[in-house]
């Protein structure tokens, strides 16, 4: 299967190239676009899903269109998304699924600190003797992008996208579904297209 796929950043586009083919096996090749933001996204959406179809080379199976719900139900900002492509001028020649994560791509990277320390030993720094207790109690938070920059200091990383994507290699998605419910039910639509 070949995707497209639109996200709002660079940091996303990193961990999702990762993330998705540990999550279905049967992906081939991505061709992903980072929006600049969830306004930029909701605004260019289509005209990126215009760009999958146009480079018939490409072979698009499928598209998603991934972006942070800040919390809040994902089914109305999803809802918004598929009228905004219903009535533009686009007609795709492949099924275009929405996702409205409520949890952060930091909340699910948060879920496993072995992953980040992993990460820190991988790259040479010197991993802190003193444990670091992981504040995320239900990895829920509108907050937790600064709380994963804050980890990742404390390990001597930065939030940057090649962190964001080697920290999704290697996480343990079994314990990031435990932490996050939606996790698990993107997990589940994803398995699900």
């Amino acid at each position: 299967m070949n995707l497209g796929i639109v996200v709002e950043g660079p940091s996303d586009g990193a961990a999702y190239r990762k993330l998705l083919p540990r999550i279905r096996t049967d992906i081939n090749e991505f061709q992903i676009r980072e929006c600049g933001g969830k306004s930029r996204l909701k605004h260019g959406f289509v005209n990126l899903l215009a760009e999958f179809q146009r480079n018939p080379a490409w072979q698009i199976n499928l598209a998603l269109v991934i972006r942070d719900s800040d919390c809040e139900p994902p089914q109305p900002i999803e809802g918004k998304l598929r009228n905004i492509l219903a009535t533009s001028d686009l007609r795709a020649e492949f099924p275009v699924k929405f996702f409205a994560i409520p949890c952060m791509l930091e909340s699910w990277l948060l879920s496993d600190l072995n992953a980040i320390r992993t990460v820190a030993v991988n790259r040479g720094h010197r991993v802190p003797i003193a444990p670091f207790n992981n504040p995320i109690a239900s990895a829920n938070s509108s907050d937790d992008k600064d709380v994963f920059a804050a980890v990742l200091l404390h390990f001597g990383l930065s939030p940057t996208p090649p962190v964001y994507g080697e920290i999704a290699v290697v996480a343990d998605l079994t314990m990031v579904g435990n932490r996050c419910n939606y996790f698990r039910e993107f997990t589940r639509r994803i398995k699900a297209i």
